[in-house]
């Protein structure tokens, strides 16, 4: 059976084929399709962009336009402070303070930085509360710590920095010091002996800290004119125990530092200062 073909000038119809039963068989039967205009005529009918007088350029000026509205209504300009935005004077949360300001020298949580451990039992308990705050607020004069306090040309308000000075001592532990390891004294309080110093020395950090040893030489003319006696004097006593360095109570052949065994080793470190060096025994 043959359908007639659709030709693009014809308006024939085609067959649709019906079915019926009869009995058990299924007969075809044709009927017809719906009458289908010709697309071709249809497209003839449409305007061309010429004839309307439209300019070929306005679905780019809409989108455009569109952008333009979206950037405008939609997003703030880049840099705007956003509605819940603190100025960074008004900050008083001690967490976002450190964050901001300490913990990329002293680490996230006070420790495992490249710069003093705050968060130790021993530091706390060994620095005065206003040495702390002297700290924060000027400095360590010839050190890569920088004053912090407003009036010093830093950041931090005189509320900030107490804020900052209570969140570290937030950090305190007891320290449950054996007998006969009482904890020295932050700042020196009799002058040391080098003599007895180099023997301390030897005793208990020569292994990790002597001329070429594994962790890095202390007596190195270099690092010594770059570290005060009371950073000395501070690290002897607190150590890094985050990085595996034993604090004042296992350097003296296992055993504790007395307060002068402590300055007899900064005494020691001392003499092998540069004569140049500025840095002086209290700072």
């Amino acid at each position: 059976m043959k359908f007639p073909l659709l030709s693009p000038n014809s308006s024939e119809t085609l067959s649709e084929p019906r079915l019926a039963r009869s009995g058990s068989s299924t007969n075809v039967r044709l009927g017809a399709f719906p009458r289908v205009r010709n697309p071709l005529s249809i497209a003839d009918k449409i305007p061309s962009r010429a004839a309307t007088g439209r300019s070929g350029s306005f679905p780019l000026t809409l989108l455009l336009c569109s952008a333009a509205f979206f950037l405008l209504t939609a997003c703030d300009p880049p840099g705007k402070p956003g509605e819940d935005e603190v100025a960074a004077a008004d900050i008083t949360d001690f967490k976002t303070l450190y964050t901001q300001n300490c913990s990329g020298c002293h680490g996230p949580n006070g420790q495992k930085g490249p710069g003093r451990i705050l968060n130790d039992a021993v530091y706390l308990n060994v620095i005065p509360q206003d040495a702390l705050k002297h700290i924060i607020e000027f400095g360590r004069e010839g050190t890569a710590m920088p004053a912090w306090a407003q009036s010093e040309g830093g950041p931090l308000t005189p509320k900030q920095v107490d804020i900052m000075v209570g969140g570290i001592e937030s950090w305190k532990k007891p320290v449950n010091a054996p007998a006969g390891a009482e904890l020295p004294s932050y700042m020196e309080t009799n002058p040391g002996d080098p003599v007895n110093g180099k023997h301390l020395f030897v005793r208990g950090c020569y292994a990790c800290h002597g001329p070429g040893a594994r962790v890095g030489s202390v007596t190195d003319p270099s690092y010594l004119a770059l570290s005060t006696n009371q950073n000395l004097r501070t690290s002897i006593i607190v150590g890094r125990l985050d990085l595996g360095m034993p604090n004042y109570r296992f350097l003296n052949a296992g055993h504790a530092l007395s307060d002068q065994d402590v300055s007899d080793l900064v005494a020691y470190l001392a003499s092998l200062r540069p004569a140049e060096s500025t840095m002086g025994i209290t700072k």
